[in-house]
């Protein structure tokens, strides 16, 4: 039997692929932006972060 609501199985698979490459992609720049912030003036927000005083 066959939902109504549930898509063919390649679309749902695809949908859940472009979703998941997109969540991995976004926790990759999440670790790379703290790591690397890009940023040489060590007061930048983005080193509080990091203090070891946390």
């Amino acid at each position: 039997m066959h939902h109504h609501l549930i898509g063919p199985l390649w679309g749902n698979l695809i949908i859940i692929g472009v979703a998941g490459t997109i969540t991995v992609a976004c926790f990759v720049a999440m670790v790379w932006m703290l790591i690397r912030p890009g940023e040489k003036d060590r007061k930048h927000p983005k080193y509080a972060v990091l203090r070891n005083d946390r």
